[in-house]
Formats: C-alpha cells, structure tokens, sequence
C-alpha cells in the first residue's frame, strides 16, 4: 500500500496550498485589471463622445446662422488643442463633394475619409462611430450629422484619457500583484505552521511506530489552532496510549510465557535425550523421542525469535564482537539441521571443508541465528527429495554465503516484504509453519554487523544470500 502511494509522487500539502494561493490571487488579479479596463474604456469613450457632442451642437448652431464657410476656419483656429488630441472635422455639400476639412495634427489619416476634395466622396451613415487607429490602437468617437440644408457635418475627436488611465491602471497593478505575492507568502507560510506542524507530528509519531514497532505510553500532545486538527490530534493522543498500554501488556505476557515454556521444554528435551541413551528402547519409541527432541529445538528457535524480538523493538540491536571461525559456525549449524533434512529426503551440502578456516569479527551466537533462521526456513519449505546448499566464498573485505534451495520459492511481489515483522506469505500460512520473525532477526542482525542480507526467488527456489564484512568497523 506504502509503495504504490509513493509511485504516485503525491505532493505535499505546503506545495498544494501555495499554488491555490498563486492560482487565487492571480485570477482575483487578471479580473480587476478585465473589470479595471472596462470601465476606463467605457468611461473615457464617453467622455469623448460628450466632447465630440457639445463641439457638435455649437458648430451646428453656427453653420445654420452663418452659411458662410470663412468665419468656420477662423473659429477652428482659436480653438487650442493638446498636441495629443486628435480632432477632425469635415463638411459634405448635397452634391457629395468635400466643402471644408480640418484636422489636428496636420497631415493625420482617419481610417475610411476619403481624401477627394475634386471629386465626390461616399455619403457616410449618419449617427455614432468608434474609429480605431490599427499602429497605435487609440480609438476615436466621430458622429456624423445632417445639417437642415442637407449638408453632413462629421466631427471626431479623441484624446489620450484611456491610454494614460490604462498605464496608471497597470502601474497599479503591477504594486497590487506585487503585494498580492508578499501576502500569499506570508500567507502560505502561516497556514503551513498552524496546519502542518500537528500533522508532521503524527507523521512522525506514525512513522516511528512504522519502524520501531514502538508506541509512547506518553506521547507528545499534539496541539493546533485550528480546532478540527486539535481534536484529531488529541484522539491520536489518546489511540496511541491506548494501543502502548495494550502493547505493553502483550509485551510482559509474552516474555512471561516464553519463560515459563521455556523451562519445561528444557526438561522434556533432557528426558527425552536420557531415554535415547538406552539401548534397549524399541525402534519406534526411539524414534518418536527423536521427533520430540526436534520439535523441542524447532520450539526453543521460535521462543529465542520472540525474545529477540524485544531487543529489536528498540530499534538497536547490541553486538558483542569478537574474532571467531565462521566456518565452524556453519558447519555446527549444518550437523544440527542434517538429521532434519535426512528425514525429508533432502540433499543439505556445504561448500566448506573442516580444514578452511573463516576468520571474522562479529557477535558469533548472533550470526549463528542468522544462518540458523535461513537454514530451517529453507528445509521448512523444500519438499521432499529436494535440496538445500550453503556456498561460502571469501572476498577481500568481506565474507559472502549464499543459501540456495530449491524449493516453493516466494511471490515476486512477496520479496520486499519477507523482511517484515511478522509477515508470512500465503504458501507459509498453508503450512502453519512459523511466526513471521525469522527473516526480520535475519535482516536486523546482519545490519547490526554492517552487513546486506538480499533474497532472489522464482518457482525454481530462493537464494538468500548474507554478505558480512570480516572486520567490524570502530563506531
């Protein structure tokens, strides 16, 4: 479950919250300055279409009094525009011909005037037009009139009233968005204290208990200021103790039973050994001690994985190392488990000689358990007629043995989680064989020397295979 939500590449919270923070502001932002230059548009616009609107009525009222175009220009050229407003104005007789025309400043083309004073022109339609100029973009309002004499008067007019608006509007938001991104910083930042610091603290508390398998009987109180996360986190308060408590309990059980089996199988294990020594016993009987005295053995392997276990929840496993033979080790290891594989028919081999002579540094009962644990594991699940062999070679630094059968082999989507507490795979839960701790000590000691311990499996069977340094580094 772990591994397919880390293939998700989920982001963090942080980064979530930030972005929608960014997104929010950046939207607010791109809609004010869309509203923002609406209304100067429309604003200005009309501004210049109540100017073009008076200037019009005015010339309009003069045209009808005085036919005579002369006083026209005389009255134009009093008027003082600023150099950036443009202004147009024109006269069309009946005839379609261009009477009068002027224009500030000199020289300025209206898109569609026509420049035919010889001739005549198009009658343009009367009323409201927005003429847009395409190098510059200004837009200028022009109306278009028909004097009582049938004549047509146009006038347009425009200023720089919605350029220079929209350049003030875009200055200011330019600081908006600027303090727009200082207040989501800090924003994010504040959000991220008040609501990730609980969480980070349960994920941690989680993660501990992960890979410690240890729970707090009094655990740090986990407080917000927000008060849906302060009650989670006083319900993982009180889970946790909960559970610790529980734990706890099972934890003094467990060593109280261990201990107490322990002792009367010692004795059925030493009666059980004194009544082989007669040699009158009958075959059967003989043999069922022998079965007693193995599943004694077997027994005591699983009650010391218990116990180790309790070591192990600490997270620090002690090592006393010392230099020894390892090869006597094995070769001790494989005369205990040979009479096991004789009974199954199986072919237990070693690749060492009693002469070789394996010399490591290393905490010698611990290293025997490991390669007691992958040795019972593998005859535990060989079938009959299988077979079993323990490969040792010597590097320079390091002491490689390689445990190879040839047995039900394990899951491929089972190897990463062999390593696991108590975790036994579908085929090892069949057999009813085994508590799942096994290969945990196994992993756990042979790191605990600064080793590697790796497993390689098919249906053809399982190499596990324990890589240990000969010296033992000065920590």
């Amino acid at each position: 479950m772990f591994s397919r939500l880390k293939a998700k590449r989920l982001l963090s919270f942080a980064m979530y919250l930030a972005t929608g923070y960014v997104v929010v502001y950046a939207l607010c932002t791109t809609v004010m300055l869309y509203m923002g230059n609406r209304v100067i548009t429309q604003s200005a616009r009309n501004f210049d279409k109540q100017d073009v609107k008076a200037e019009g009525e005015e010339l309009i009222d003069l045209l009808e009094t005085n036919k005579d175009g002369n006083w026209l220009a005389e009255e134009l050229a009093l008027e003082r525009y600023p150099p950036s407003t443009i202004f147009a104005l024109r006269i069309i007789n009946t005839r379609g011909h261009v009477e009068y025309e002027v224009e500030t400043p000199k020289g300025i083309n209206i898109p569609g005037w026509e420049k035919k004073k010889s001739g005549p022109v198009k009658f343009p339609r009367l009323g409201w037009e927005e003429i847009t100029f395409p190098d510059s973009g200004r837009t200028i309002q022009m109306q278009t009139i028909q004097l009582n004499d049938g004549r047509i008067l146009q006038i347009t007019k425009g200023s720089l009233l919605e350029k220079k608006q929209k350049q003030m509007m875009a200055h200011n938001m330019k600081i908006f968005m600027l303090f727009s991104l200082i207040f989501s910083i800090f924003s994010t930042l504040f959000m991220i204290f008040i609501t990730l610091r609980p969480i980070n603290k349960m994920t941690n508390s989680i993660r501990r208990i992960i890979n410690t398998g240890a729970f707090e009987s009094n655990p740090t109180p986990v407080k917000s200021m927000i008060s849906e996360l302060d009650t989670l986190g006083a319900q993982f308060n009180i889970m946790t103790e909960k559970y610790a408590n529980l734990i706890q309990a099972m934890r003094e059980t467990m060593d109280n039973v261990a201990h107490d089996i322990r002792t009367p199988l010692s004795r059925i294990r030493g009666a059980s050994e004194c009544a082989l020594k007669n040699e009158t016993l009958p075959e059967p009987l003989a043999n069922v001690l022998a079965d007693i005295i193995e599943d004694c053995d077997h027994t005591q392997l699983q009650l010391q994985n218990l116990m180790d276990t309790r070591e192990m929840e600490s997270g620090f496993v002690k090592i006393d190392a010392i230099p020894f033979n390892l090869t006597k080790v094995i070769q001790t290891i494989a005369d205990i488990y040979s009479l096991i594989a004789e009974e199954k028919s199986i072919d237990l081999t070693t690749s060492l000689s009693e002469e070789e002579e394996i010399i490591m540094d290393g905490d010698k009962n611990r290293i025997a358990r490991i390669f007691s644990n992958i040795i019972d594991n593998a005859l535990k699940y060989t079938p009959e007629g299988g077979r079993v062999s323990i490969n040792v070679e010597q590097q320079a630094q390091n002491i490689q043995v390689k445990v190879s059968d040839n047995g039900i082999g394990i899951p491929k989507e089972d190897i990463s989680l062999v390593w696991q507490r108590l975790y036994r795979t579908d085929k090892a839960r069949e057999t009813g064989q085994g508590l799942g701790l096994g290969m945990n000590i196994v992993k756990l000691f042979t790191e605990a020397h600064n080793g590697q311990a790796d497993i390689e499996s098919s249906p053809a069977g399982t190499i596990v295979t324990i890589t240990l340094p000969l010296k033992q580094r000065n920590e």
